[in-house]
């Protein structure tokens, strides 16, 4: 199992257009097994190799129609929250940044602030893309 800490920060603000494309929601619905809250929380690691290696690690959502495709691993925030990390193949976060997805908004449920230390567990999945 791979525990993974960082700080949370503000993005881009372009999270939430994404989440709500139906290229993607089909795809978050059936690979995820919840449709994702419109916006990612973005969490500074400090350090790109756990990036890289999560990468790795990743299953695929279809991209189509321009929009890139995504990668994404499950994980658990705060050992409250089930969802994903994403990796869009086509991003303008820096190689420290993750971006986390729920069913829920996360800011608002765990009353997180930028600069709050998080904790995400990597859930192992067998299934792969």
């Amino acid at each position: 199992m791979m525990i993974i800490t960082g700080r949370v920060s503000s993005g881009f603000g372009e999270g939430a257009y994404f989440m709500t494309r139906d290229v993607y929601l089909e795809q978050f619905r059936e690979k995820l097994g919840f449709e994702p809250f419109p916006g990612t929380l973005n969490i500074e690691t400090g350090d790109p190799e756990i990036v890289r290696e999560l990468r790795l690690k990743a299953d695929k959502i279809h991209g189509g129609g321009g929009f890139g495709d995504v990668l994404y691993v499950r994980a658990v925030l705060n050992d409250e929250v089930d969802g994903a990390l994403l990796f869009p193949v086509k991003t303008h976060h820096r190689d420290v940044c993750l971006e986390f997805v729920a069913p829920v908004n996360l800011r608002k449920t765990l009353k997180l602030r930028d600069g709050d230390t998080v904790s995400l567990k990597i859930v192992d999945d067998e299934s792969s893309d």
